[in-house]
Formats: C-alpha cells, structure tokens, sequence
C-alpha cells in the first residue's frame, strides 16, 4: 500500500472515530439540557454549542499558529475548557449544576464572538515589506585614482537617403477643371463634396475616360 493511500486509510478512520465520538457526546449533552429545564425542541443545537465550540476554537488556533504561542494560547485555553465540560457531562452527568449547564451557550456565545474578530483581524492583516537599509559604505561608489578618459565626439550618423529625384511633384490644376471634375463625377456616380479636396481615384477616372 502506497503512503498517499495509507493517510487516505488514517484520515477516513479519523474521522469515522470522530463522527461516532460526536454521535455519542450529542445524546449525553442533549439529556443534560433537557434535564436543566430547556426546551425539548431548542435542546437539540445545545451539543452543538459545545462539540462545535471545541472545533472552532481548535481551528482559530491553527489559524494563528505563525503569530506565536501568545496568539495561540487563548483558542486553546477555550477548547480545552470547552472539552473538559464535555466530558464532564459525559461521565458524570448526576453531578451537574443546572444554572451552569443554561449558562455555557451564553458564555460560547461571547467567547465566538471574539474567536470571530480574531479570525478577521488575522485575514486583514497585510504583510509589511520591511525595507533594508544599507550602510553607506556599501552604497557609496570608491573614488577611483586613475585620471578621467580623454573625451570623444561622438560617432557620425549615417546620412539619411534623399527622396527619389524620379518623383515628380503633382502639377496644380486650374479652377475649372476642378469643376469640370466635380460635375463629371457626379453624373458619374461619385459621391463628392461641393467644396474641398476631391479624391485622388475620382481625378484617376476622369482621365481615364478622357485621354
């Protein structure tokens, strides 16, 4: 049997031990709540209160288990008081008080309240970089002895090529051949402006059809 199958074997008897060890732990606190003058109906999320206590409180450790013992001490003080009354009301039901016994929910209730800002208060915190500060001897650069190098101007660009001596510059056309133009293009289909610039292509058709 691989190791990953063998944790998967101890995790699934964890938690069957768990589950039964719940099921076993709910009826004791259950009578226990009755017997302390709860409601029948309400009496049964009291071993909820309890067992689930326990948990979260172990959780909450857990959680902030990298901000030291300190941090981590107060969750745990809170599950192991949480536990020891479980088992107290497990093994010795006959000598429970029944003030104490409708007293815990309140208590839990104050006490996951502040499990609760703990839990937020170690979700919001962002880390801090904390920035190293160099000496100066390690920042500062040592001046050199040896003379400064001689200046150079700097290397000549390349010239940039000329434009084309084949490139013929457009000749201006007279006013009335722009409007000569203009009209053709019209009966002609071409979408032109009264005023402004035509487009090259319409001049092209133009000349097109008259060589």
């Amino acid at each position: 049997m691989s190791m990953e199958r063998s944790d998967n074997a101890a995790a699934g008897v964890i938690v069957g031990i768990g589950v039964i060890g719940f099921a076993l732990s709910y009826e004791a606190l259950y009578t226990a709540a009755v017997a302390a003058g709860m409601d029948s109906t309400l009496a049964y999320g009291y071993p909820l209160i309890v067992e689930g206590f326990v948990t979260i409180a172990t959780w909450t450790a857990y959680r902030l288990r990298d901000r030291g013992w300190k941090a981590t001490a107060y969750p745990w003080l809170l599950a192991v008081a949480f536990f020891g009354y479980s088992l107290w009301v497990n093994a010795t039901p006959d000598t429970l008080l029944g003030p104490v016994v409708r007293g815990v929910p309140s208590v839990a209730l104050g006490f996951a309240v502040h499990l609760f800002t703990q839990l937020r208060k170690k979700r919001n915190a962002e880390p801090v970089a904390l920035v190293e500060l160099l000496d100066d001897e390690e920042t500062e650069e040592p001046l050199s002895d040896e003379p400064w190098p001689a200046w150079e101007p700097p290397a000549e660009q390349p010239a940039l090529p000329l434009a084309s001596s084949t490139f013929k510059a457009e000749k201006p056309r007279p006013a009335s051949e722009h409007a000569a133009v203009r009209a053709w293009a019209r009966s002609n289909g071409f979408a032109v402006k009264e005023t402004g610039r035509m487009p090259r292509k319409v001049y092209a058709a133009f000349e097109k059809a008259h060589p």
